[in-house]
């Protein structure tokens, strides 16, 4: 037996874990050293959009760079090799939509390279990811964890907090995109990776009734390049009353969209489950609420900075890569703003503390009784 284990004393311990198992109390971090430990290294693979991606963030800040270094250190004592993939990257939508893939293709795009993960780009899309991770690996039924997030991309962005945007179009698309095109995404991770506990990442309120106006207002005007001279007349006192009334409405639907959103992914993760021979998708809700949310006193989603630019730790690479990548399309989906958008892309997603209070809502799930019910078998030694 490795590891100076003899060969009683790891079938006792395994004796042990599986009757932690029978009784649902097992968690992914209380495994013994003798089951954690392998030959191989615990595969790891990272799909998805700009949530999943740490739109923003330097690699060390990342939330699933946080679960992976937390699996390697704490959950295998540092005696497994947690081997890890990304595939995620800003704008990844579940799929390219018919319209925009018509247009791509008529351009002469290809839809399947990919670009800088700062760059907000609909392709390669989430399934794409998956595809070219399964060409990657020699053996999918050896991967353990998948991480993703999508549906945002898919919803539009601002359509989650528009005011003006329908409500019963917009519940129309949390449907069609959290929910069918979620589960359709989720049915194809659990088929490529047999194996994998699959870990679903929700999403949080962007703007509150607590966001600072200001911000909120000067933003707006930011992203469109609205004439600095002229801003004076959307921010100044008299006005300001009209701001607050817009932003009570974007607060309502930002907050119809994280409730109807969570609601549709639980779904689709329970949908998948139910046709599985063992549940192992798991929905992780965002900790971010209402008031730690964009334009906060204390927020944990990246704010703007003095000079109203952003604050976060990638804007000055992203002034650089953005025009770059952009150059390198025939078909633009944000059309002429579409490297002003990819500048201003992180706003409004996870800061580092953010990322960090992320990163400990997914290992709390991972460290759960449902969730632990079948990673035994993923992380015991393999035959």
């Amino acid at each position: 037996m490795t590891n100076g284990v003899s060969r009683r004393h790891f079938i006792a311990q395994l004796g042990t874990a599986a009757a932690l198992l029978a009784t649902g109390r097992i968690s992914f971090a209380s495994l013994p050293g003798a089951v954690r430990a392998s030959g191989r290294p615990f595969e790891m693979l990272v799909v998805g959009d700009s949530h999943m991606s740490g739109q923003g963030l330097r690699e060390e800040n990342k939330f699933y760079y946080l679960v992976k270094e937390w699996l390697r250190r704490e959950v295998f004592d540092a005696t497994r090799d947690v081997r890890m993939t990304v595939k995620a990257h800003s704008g990844a939508r579940i799929e390219l939509h018919v319209d925009e893939l018509s247009k791509m293709q008529a351009a002469g795009d290809d839809i399947f390279k990919p670009h800088h993960q700062e760059a907000n780009l609909s392709q390669p899309s989430i399934r794409s990811q998956i595809d070219a991770a399964r060409r990657e690996y020699a053996d999918t039924a050896k991967v353990d964890l998948v991480m993703l997030s999508g549906g945002i991309t898919d919803v539009l962005v601002a359509n989650t907090v528009n005011p003006f945007f329908s409500e019963k179009k917009l519940r129309m698309l949390i449907r069609q995109y959290c929910n069918d095109g979620m589960h359709s995404l989720l049915k194809h991770a659990a088929a490529v990776f047999p194996n994998a506990k699959i870990v679903v990442v929700g999403y949080f309120p962007i703007v509150s009734t607590t966001s600072d106006v200001n911000k909120v207002s000067r933003y707006l005007l930011k992203a469109v390049k609205f004439p600095h001279p002229v801003q004076f007349a959307i921010t100044n006192g008299a006005s300001k009353q009209f701001i607050k009334v817009l932003r009570k409405k974007m607060a309502e639907r930002s907050r119809l969209w994280v409730t109807e959103s969570n609601r549709a992914l639980r779904d689709a993760v329970s949908r998948t489950n139910a046709n599985l021979e063992r549940s192992r998708v798991i929905f992780v809700e965002s900790p971010i609420t209402e008031d730690r949310c964009f334009g906060t006193e204390r927020p944990l989603l990246w704010d703007t900075d003095k000079d109203n630019l952003p604050a976060d730790e990638r804007y000055t690479e992203r002034k650089q890569i953005c025009s770059t990548v952009f150059s390198e399309l025939k078909h633009h989906h944000y059309g002429k703003m579409s490297v002003r958008m990819c500048e201003l892309a992180a706003i409004g997603h996870p800061n580092v503390e953010g990322a960090r209070a992320t990163a400990d809502a997914i290992k709390d799930k991972l460290t759960s009784p449902f969730a632990s019910s079948s990673v035994a078998g993923a992380t015991k030694i393999p035959n």
